[in-house]
């Protein structure tokens, strides 16, 4: 007896001492994303954080590959009628919630009722959808009064309010609700017991997903999670974070800041990685409804005042981080096109803002200081505004107010505005159906409302067009009507970064940066 209590006391204490060896093994990844995110339910907001936390958690339908081309994900079979207007869909084996229970027909179908009120593109596709109907619990049949060719790169959109499939009883929540909880069924678990909104969120390994088959590609195929566990930890300044990769604190550094690459490429223990050669694009938007803007000809003049060049230089400092592309879609996109694109000229522009009638009125620039890229190009946009002659107030605020203030729609005299630089990923602008700046709804769509109803048809054919060689041919003539109408003017194109530490493997080219397939050492 005394021998048994000796040996399991043993046995005990032994645990007890490699327990927190054990702890010590399980992988965790250390992150700075590329933004905090703040509001759990993915519905609620387009913001990048939010975004990013959805596709960790939960899935889509259908995801878009490298190529932007829909592969199905939570999705097993799919077949289309000869006319184009019953679609039917059967769930893979093996979905599961967070909670245990098992995805059905029901929780997809009101997610998507969800989605076709809240985001653009699906509410082109809920325009044309007579029915949506569980025809048992793993299967379901969308009905459409008229063909709409787009319907599967709609259910697998990216970005902005993307399709996720949540359980019913949280999609059918209004937004803001404090019942709504995080449980989706994607290859991560969010641990709310242990988010610190300002600090850091958590995620974990979930031990039901099952992956496809396929390798991953894009934001679709085989999402394999190799890590136990993936912190976002929130560091607002750009040197801490890029300090603290070269320490080792933190494993990944989001889309870094352009001018810290340098000190982080000079370190052997870290990779600067393009992820995404469609990448970014900056853009200089105008307010439409008030001079000098509000006038065609000025917005044109725009068009010659920016020598993207110059722009690229100054914001990124490296050539090899950018491109000049004058495309609304995104050059190296499967819509982008440069047709219409014009060199700059200062003295083209000079006479433009004369065409429009512009007597030397006042311009407020919205100038955000807080974002580098963005202030940078800002310097270089007053200074070219100035030298054509154009009266520039400049506005210095945080990117954060910039974009209140954005939403205003007064005059200048009652605190309204005229200019202001921002940005989105490809992923949001490469596809009339998903790039929302070029909304011209006379007052309808996002700051700037610009206003054009040829553009607004042209995007409604594109919708229609039954073939991808249809689509290019309408997005041209959208390129060619852009370039008139000027919605907003691209500045440049900047390729998608991120930095890590080089003993990870298997980062996954993307869009945005994504954590199935990334493992690292013990």
């Amino acid at each position: 007896m005394r021998q048994r209590l000796t040996q399991t006391f043993t046995c005990a204490l032994a645990l007890m001492l490699a327990a927190p060896a054990l702890a010590q093994k399980a992988k965790t990844l250390r992150v700075v994303p590329l933004l905090e995110m703040r509001l759990l339910d993915p519905y609620q907001n387009t913001n990048y954080g939010t975004r990013n936390h959805g596709h960790m958690i939960y899935e889509e339908l259908f995801a878009l590959d490298s190529l932007q081309q829909p592969k199905p994900m939570m999705v097993g079979d799919y077949a289309a009628s000869a006319d184009g207007l019953t679609h039917t869909f059967k769930l893979r084996a093996g979905l599961k919630w967070h909670d245990g229970k098992p995805v059905t027909t029901a929780d997809v179908i009101a997610s998507l009722e969800k989605f076709v009120k809240k985001d653009g593109f699906g509410g082109k596709l809920g325009g044309v959808i007579a029915g949506m109907n569980a025809d048992s619990a793993d299967s379901f049949t969308i009905k459409l009064t008229e063909p709409f060719p787009l319907i599967l790169e709609a259910l697998g959109k990216t970005s902005g309010n993307a399709p996720f499939i949540l359980p019913e009883r949280f999609a059918r929540l209004p937004d803001g609700s404090p019942e709504f909880q995080p449980i989706g069924s994607g290859p991560f678990i969010f641990k709310r017991d242990e988010w610190r909104p300002g600090d850091r969120g958590v995620y974990v390994k979930n031990p039901d997903y099952i992956p496809r088959n396929e390798p991953a590609d894009g934001m679709s195929g085989g999402k394999a999670v190799k890590v136990d566990r993936v912190e976002w930890i929130t560091m607002p300044d750009v040197n801490t974070s890029a300090n603290a990769l070269m320490a080792g604190e933190i494993d990944i550094y989001e889309n870094p800041a352009f001018d810290l690459l340098a000190p982080l490429k000079a370190d052997s223990n870290v990779v600067v990685a393009v992820t995404d050669k469609t990448g970014n694009q900056p853009y200089l938007r105008m307010n439409h409804l008030h001079p000098p803007f509000n006038n065609a000809k000025a917005r044109q003049a725009l068009l010659y005042l920016i020598d993207q060049d110059l722009y690229g230089k100054a914001v990124t400092g490296d050539p090899s981080y950018y491109t000049t592309c004058p495309a609304f879609l995104m050059c190296g996109s499967p819509y982008g096109s440069s047709a219409g694109g014009v060199q700059p000229d200062l003295e083209k522009a000079r006479a433009l803002f004369k065409e429009a009638g512009y007597n030397g009125e006042k311009v407020v620039f919205l100038h955000s200081t807080t974002n580098p890229a963005f202030e940078a190009a800002g310097l270089i946009t007053i200074e070219r505004l100035r030298k054509i002659g154009v009266n520039v107030e400049s506005q210095q605020m945080d990117f954060n107010t910039m974009m209140i203030r954005r939403t205003r729609r007064d005059p200048i005299d009652k605190g309204g505005w005229s200019l202001a630089h921002s940005g989105n990923f490809g992923v949001d602008v490469a596809s009339p159906m998903t790039n929302i700046y070029l909304s011209s709804t006379c007052g309808q769509g996002v700051a700037g409302w610009p206003c054009d109803n040829e553009l607004e048809a042209l995007k409604d054919s594109f919708a229609r067009a039954p073939n991808l060689e249809e689509r290019k041919k309408i997005a041209e003539k959208i390129q060619l009507r852009a370039m008139q109408s000027v919605p907003y003017v691209p500045v440049m194109q900047t390729y998608t970064l991120v930095a890590y530490r080089r003993n990870l493997t298997g980062m996954v080219n993307s869009p945005l940066v994504v954590y199935w397939g990334v493992d690292k050492p013990q």
